[in-house]
C-alpha cells in the first residue's frame, strides 16, 4: 500500500530532512545465495526487517536483526581474484540500497570482483510510521544539540563492527570457492558504513582485517592507531557539511603508518554513491581501480 506521508529521511550519517515522500513497504527480495553471517537465523528476527521504497530513492531497510552477506559474483573466468565487502550507509538506523549497495554490487562484479553487499545490524526503531518518525526526529533533536560539526560522527556500534568483521572472516575463509585470493579482500564503506571500514582497518583482529578499504563520504574518524594499516583510498566532497568539513588527521595519520590516497571534489555533497555528472565525483569507482592496479592488487 502506498501512503503519501512526511517522513523524515536520514540522508547521510547526521544529516535528516523533512519530506513529502510516496513511500512504499514491500516484501523483503530474495537474493540468490544470501549467506547469513552467524548460521541459521530465528525466523522471527528474519521477519523483524522492514523493507521499504522512496520514490526516486530507491529501497531501504531496517530493523535489520539478521545480518548477512548478499552475493554478486562475476561469470565463470572473469575473476580478478580480489573481493569487496559492500557497507552501505544509513546512520545505522537503516540501509540505503540504492546507488551505494545494488548499483556498486553491480559495478564491482562487471569489473571481475566477488563483491558481497552486507545487510549489518542496525538499531532497532519503531515498527510503526508515526513511532518511527517521532523516533527520528529525537534523534535529530540529540544530534543537533551536541553540535552538527563537521568533528562529530556517530559511534560504530559494537554489533555492526562485529558483523564487518565476521563478513571479512568468512569471504577470507572461503576464498576458494569464491575464486579469489584470502589476501585480497577489501571493505568498500558509504557514509555509515565507511565509519565501519575505517574501524575495522584500525582496530580489528588480523584475521579479520581487510587487506584494503574505500572510505566514500565518510567521516574519518580519528582513533588510537598501532602499528601498519591496510591501504587506504578516501573520496568526498569539499562541499560535504559532514565528510568535507572533518579535517584530515586521520589522513595525516594514516601516512606515518600506511598508504593513503584522498580524492577531495569540489562538489557534489554527501550521499553521492557511484557518482554522478556534473560533479567530477562520478569519477572515483575508475580512480579506485586504477589505484588498485598501481598496489597490484589487481592485474
Amino acid at each position: 500500500m502506498k501512503l503519501l506521508i512526511t517522513t523524515i529521511i536520514i540522508m547521510t550519517a547526521l544529516t535528516f530532512s523533512a519530506h513529502a515522500q510516496e513511500v512504499k513497504y514491500i516484501d523483503a527480495p530474495e537474493f540468490a545465495g544470501q549467506i547469513c553471517l552467524y548460521g541459521e537465523p530465528n525466523k522471527a528476527d528474519t521477519d523483524f526487517e522492514q523493507w521499504y521504497e522512496i520514490e526516486g530513492r530507491g529501497q531501504f531497510v531496517r530493523n535489520v536483526r539478521v545480518p548477512t552477506l548478499i552475493p554478486y559474483l562475476p561469470d565463470a573466468g572473469r575473476s580478478n581474484g580480489a573481493a569487496i565487502i559492500i557497507a552501505p550507509g544509513g546512520a545505522f538506523l537503516h540501509h540505503t540500497f540504492g546507488s551505494g549497495g545494488y548499483e556498486a554490487a553491480e559495478w564491482f562484479r562487471s569489473q571481475g570482483f566477488a563483491a558481497f553487499i552486507l545487510k549489518y545490524r542496525v538499531e532497532e526503531t519503531p515498527r510503526d510510521e508515526a513511532g518511527y518518525q517521532a523516533y527520528v526526529a529525537e534523534k535529530m533533536a540529540g544530534y543537533r544539540a551536541g553540535g552538527l560539526s563537521g568533528n562529530y560522527a556517530p559511534a560504530t556500534p559494537d554489533y555492526a563492527y562485529e558483523d564487518i568483521n565476521a563478513a571479512v572472516r568468512l569471504v577470507r575463509s572461503r576464498a576458494e570457492e569464491f575464486s579469489i585470493r584470502p589476501d585480497k579482500v577489501g571493505i568498500v564503506g558509504f557514509s555509515a558504513g565507511a565509519l565501519m571500514a575505517v574501524y575495522n582497518a584500525e582496530c580489528a583482529p588480523e584475521e579479520c582485517r581487510a587487506d584494503f578499504i574505500a572510505s566514500i563520504y565518510g567521516q574519518l574518524v580519528l582513533r588510537e592507531m598501532t602499528g601498519k594499516l591496510p591501504p587506504m583510498f578516501a573520496a568526498m566532497s569539499s562541499d560535504d557539511e559532514l565528510s568535507g568539513q572533518s579535517g584530515f588527521e586521520v589522513i595525516q595519520a594514516w601516512q606515518k603508518r600506511g598508504i593513503v590516497e584522498l580524492h577531495l571534489y569540489g562538489q557534489g555533497g554527501h550521499n553521492f554513491g557511484m557518482g554522478h555528472e556534473p560533479f567530477t565525483n562520478y569519477l572515483w569507482p575508475a580512480e579506485f581501480m586504477a589505484w588498485l592496479r598501481m598496489l597490484k592488487i589487481i592485474g
